[in-house]
C-alpha cells in the first residue's frame, strides 16, 4: 500500500514551470472555471456500470457521473460516500448503511435506498453481466429499511465492503424495466446516462468524445461543485496524434502515456510527467478451446521461449517489472522470492517436443496430428502491443511456433473475447486488478462461458484455493491462500503473464490538483483546476 502511494511524478518536474504565478498562491475562489480534455487511446464503453468491463470506462463511472456506495480514502480504507456510514452486526452477518440524504440523480430525482438495493439485485441476477459479480457471491440479500436505510445479509468473509467501492450505484427509476438482454443496447448507457455524481452529462460522440458539466447542487460535505466547469473526454486512437494534441493543448492530459515519449514529456517544459505504481499487468490470453493451448506444458514453453526482461526494456523502457504470476508488487501478499518463470528457449523446445509438436516436414514450423502450430495473435491499436506482438512473433518463431499478429480495433476485439463462442485463437491486452483479488470470475471453472473467463481454463484445485480466499477472514490465512493461488496459475499459465506496469500519464502545466495513485487517474477529479498564465 505504501508503495502504491508514493508521490506521483517521478522525474516529471524537471525544469521550472514556465509561469510567473505560484499555484500556492492561487485563492480556492479563483481556481474555478474552464474546461479540461483528457486524451484517451480507446473510447469509452458506457456509463451503464451493469455491463461495462473497461478501466477508463469503470474510472469514469466512479468519480466522475456517479456516485459508489462507499470509496477509498488516501490509505486504501473503505470510506464513506453515498452511505454517511455502516453498522456491522456482532456475528458479521448483517450490515446497515445509511445513506446521504442530499444526493439528487441529476433529472432531480433523489437517490435512495430503493437505488441501492436495485443495482444489488441487478449484479446479483445472473443473466446481467456483470464483470465484477464475484464480489458480491458473499452478500446474499437487500432489504430496504426507509428511504435511506437499507440492510444487507451476508457470510462473513474478508474485506467484505470493498466490492462497494467499486460498484456505481444505478438509478432505478431509469433501469428498473429493462431487461437483463437489453442493459447493453439501452440508450442510457451511451446517449441518455443519468448520473448523481459530481458531473453531469452533456453529449456523448460516438468514437470522437465525452463531454461533462460541473453538478453545482453536489453535496458540499463531499467537495461541493468541482473547480471545473467541464470534464471532456477525447478519443484519440493514435499516440502521435495524441502527444501533438497534448503538445499543441488541444489536450491537458495523456492517458498512460507511450513509454518511449516520457524522455521528450520531461524534457518539454511546458509538460510534466506523473508515475505512480498500478494494479496492471500485460498478459496474452491462450484459448484452452484450441488445440494448440489445452496443456499446460505447451503453455509453460510459450512463456518460456518469450524474453519478458527485454520486453520491459524495449517496449516499457523500464516502466514495468516482469510478472510471475496475477499477484503483483502492489498488493500486500505479494512474494518478493518467486521468480517469473525463466526465458529458456531451448528448455521450451523440448517441453514443444514432449508434447508432440515437432517440426516433421522441415517449414521450420511444428504439427502435432496434421495440425500446424500456427495462430493468431489479436491484440488492439496501442503502438506498444503492436511492438510487443512483433516482438512475441519472433520469439516463438525460434522455437518453431507461428504467432500472426493481427491489430484489431479495442471494442471489436473485445466482444470476441468476451462472446460465448471465445472468437480468437491468442490475445494480447492488459488487465487491471481490484484491490481484492478475488477473481473467480475470471479463472473458475463454473464460470466458463461467461466474459471474463476468457481461456475457458478450468482447475478444480484453483477453485477450491479461490472460494477459501473469499470466505477467510484471517490476513495471515487468506495471505497464504493468495500466493498459493499464484503458484498455481504460475504453473498452469492460462495466461502468459508478461509485466505488471508503472503508468505514466503526461499533463500540461497548467493543470493542477493531479494526483493520481493506486486508485486512478480521476480520483481526485473534483479538485481539478487550470492555472491561468501556465501553457
Amino acid at each position: 500500500m505504501a508503495l502504491a502511494l508514493m508521490a506521483a511524478g517521478c522525474g516529471g518536474e524537471r525544469g521550472a514551470a514556465p509561469s510567473a504565478v505560484d499555484p500556492a498562491d492561487v485563492p480556492e475562489a479563483e481556481r474555478y472555471g474552464g474546461t479540461v480534455v483528457v486524451g484517451g487511446l480507446g473510447e469509452i464503453q458506457t456509463m451503464n456500470a451493469f455491463v461495462s468491463s473497461d478501466y477508463m470506462t469503470d474510472q469514469v463511472q466512479a468519480y466522475v457521473l456517479f456516485m459508489t456506495l462507499l470509496r477509498y480514502d488516501e490509505r486504501l480504507d473503505p470510506a464513506p460516500y453515498l452511505a454517511r456510514g455502516w453498522e456491522v452486526s456482532p456475528d458479521g452477518n448483517e450490515v446497515v448503511f445509511e445513506l446521504r440524504t442530499d444526493v439528487r440523480w441529476h433529472d432531480g430525482t433523489p437517490t435512495t435506498a430503493y437505488d441501492v438495493a436495485f443495482t444489488f439485485d441487478r449484479v446479483k441476477d445472473p443473466d446481467v453481466p456483470y464483470p465484477s459479480r464475484s464480489s458480491f457471491d458473499n452478500w446474499e440479500t437487500a432489504e430496504v429499511l426507509g428511504p435511506h436505510r437499507i440492510r444487507f445479509t451476508l457470510r462473513p468473509h474478508a474485506d467484505f465492503l470493498n466490492g462497494w467501492t467499486a460498484l456505481p450505484i444505478m438509478p432505478r427509476h431509469i433501469l428498473k424495466d429493462v431487461p437483463p438482454a437489453e442493459l447493453a443496447t439501452h440508450p442510457f448507457g451511451t446517449s441518455e446516462p443519468i448520473g448523481n455524481g459530481p458531473f453531469r452529462f452533456v453529449e456523448h460522440r460516438p468514437g470522437d468524445r465525452w463531454t461533462f458539466e460541473a453538478n453545482p447542487d453536489f453535496p458540499e460535505e463531499l467537495g461541493g461543485r468541482p473547480y471545473l466547469d467541464r470534464l471532456v473526454y477525447r478519443v484519440i486512437p493514435n499516440e502521435t496524434t495524441l502527444f501533438a494534441e497534448l503538445r499543441s493543448g488541444g489536450v491537458h492530459m495523456y492517458v498512460r502515456v507511450a513509454p518511449e515519449l516520457v524522455e521528450q514529456v520531461i524534457e518539454d517544459p511546458e509538460l510534466r510527467l506523473v508515475a505512480f505504481p498500478f494494479p496492471n499487468y500485460s498478459f496474452i490470453a491462450w484459448n484452452s478451446r484450441r488445440p494448440f493451448f489445452e496443456h499446460a506444458a505447451v503453455r509453460r514453453a510459450l512463456t518460456m521461449a518469450i524474453d519478458r526482461e527485454e520486453i520491459v526494456e524495449a517496449v516499457r523502457h523500464g516502466l514495468a517489472t516482469p510478472a510471475a504470476g496475477p499477484v503483483g508488487p502492489w498488493h500486500w501478499a505479494y512474494d518478493s522470492a518467486r521468480r517469473p518463470l525463466p526465458h529458456l528457449p531451448d528448455s521450451a523446445a523440448v517441453l514443444l517436443e514432449r508434447a508432440g509438436w515437432v517440426d516433421s516436414d522441415g517449414d521450420d514450423v511444428r504439427e502435432k496430428d496434421g495440425v500446424r502450430f500456427s495462430f493468431e495473435l489479436a491484440t488492439n491499436e496501442s503502438r506498444e502491443r503492436r511492438s510487443i506482438a512483433e516482438l512475441v512473433q519472433r520469439y516463438l518463431a525460434n522455437v518453431g511456433v507461428e504467432a500472426r499478429p493481427r491489430v484489431r480495433e479495442h471494442q471489436s476485439l473485445v466482444a470476441d473475447v468476451t462472446s460465448p463462442e471465445r472468437r480468437f485463437d491468442a490475445f494480447l491486452l492488459s488487465w487491471q486488478q481490484g484491490f481484492v483479488l478475488d477473481e473467480r470470475d475470471q479463472w473458475a471453472c463454473d464460470r466458463i462461458g461467461r466474459p471474463l473467463q476468457f481461456t475457458s481454463y478450468c482447475n478444480p484445485v484453483l477453485d477450491a484455493v479461490m472460494d477459501s480466499i473469499s470466505q477467510s477472514t484471517d490476513r495471515s490465512d487468506q495471505g497464504r491462500l493468495l500466493r498459493r493461488y499464484n503458484e498455481l496459475l504460475a504453473n498452469d499459465q492460462p495466461f502468459t503473464f508478461l509485466y505488471v506496469e508503472r503508468r505514466a500519464d503526461a499533463l500540461r502545466r497548467s493543470l493542477q490538483g493531479v494526483a493520481p495513485d493506486f486508485r486512478g487517474e480521476l480520483a481526485d477529479v473534483g479538485s481539478w483546476w487550470l492555472l491561468e498564465g501556465a501553457p
